[in-house]
């Protein structure tokens, strides 16, 4: 074998070792999410009143839509489950909205549920602009619920610090704005890994997505607000699954979050 052919294997056999060694590390860091992914994939779609049964310790469930559900028809939904609380994506990034969120929002103001509006953060995009098109296409009014921050990726472009102080700034101009605290919404391993030692989240109340209806977030965190177990829910006026949120309260209880006048 010539010289030329054994630094080709090699280099092969280096170039292997290498990929070997960045999947495991990539695998180690990741695999509390890739577990959970693992989970959520397991998991069946079931009906509303199944997962209600399953989860009985609780009494306050609600649901959250984008335009991922389509065209929901309300009247069917609400006439047929007991919900007691909707949350609709509003924005997305610097400039976007949902499609379906005008839609959704004038369906329950006149259905008069308690409602709120989530804002999809970008990473990798301006959290100023970001505050600005939420504030822009948000109208809260009394008795809705806080506008909601959700962060479920990291960034590509920025350290951690930078995204912390991002989400920071987005939390405070749109509590400036509104007059409300407003809900930090994330994936358990997020909120441990990135969120949870960090103080300066503490006062922002947190909305927990954990897939795996066997285990309850006070193993987490002790003061959550919201709670996400399932993104299989079936419900009567939806086409396709949905997710599904319990409150960690009493329907009373949940006043003390909702939009004073």
């Amino acid at each position: 074998m010539s010289r030329r052919r054994k630094k080709k294997y090699s280099r092969k056999k280096l170039l292997a070792i290498l990929s070997i060694i960045i999947i495991f590390f990539v695998g180690y860091y990741f695999y509390p999410d890739i577990i959970s992914l693992f989970k959520k994939h397991q998991q069946k779609s079931q009906a509303y009143e199944v997962f209600r049964k399953e989860l009985s310790d609780y009494s306050v469930f609600g649901i959250d839509v984008s335009h991922y559900q389509t065209n929901i028809n309300w009247e069917k939904l609400l006439k047929t489950h007991k919900i007691d609380f909707v949350i609709v994506r509003a924005t997305m990034g610097h400039n976007k909205t949902d499609s379906k969120f005008l839609k959704n929002w004038k369906a329950l103001n006149n259905a008069k549920i308690i409602k709120g509006a989530y804002h999809y953060y970008r990473p990798d995009e301006n959290s100023t602009v970001q505050a600005k098109n939420y504030i822009k296409n948000v109208e809260l009014k009394a008795g809705d619920l806080p506008p909601v921050l959700d962060i479920e990726k990291y960034s590509r472009v920025q350290s951690i610090n930078s995204l912390k102080a991002g989400l920071l700034n987005w939390l405070e101009i749109v509590e400036k704005q509104y007059g409300v605290t407003p809900i930090l919404y994330t994936y358990h391993n997020f909120y441990v890994s990135t969120i949870k030692k960090d103080k300066r989240f503490d006062k922002y109340p947190v909305w927990i997505a954990w897939y795996n209806v066997k285990q309850n977030p006070n193993s987490v965190l002790s003061d959550w607000v919201f709670w996400q177990f399932t993104d299989k829910g079936i419900l009567e006026g939806i086409e396709g699954d949905v997710d599904i949120n319990v409150f960690n309260g009493k329907i009373h209880e949940i006043e003390v979050l909702r939009i004073k006048n």
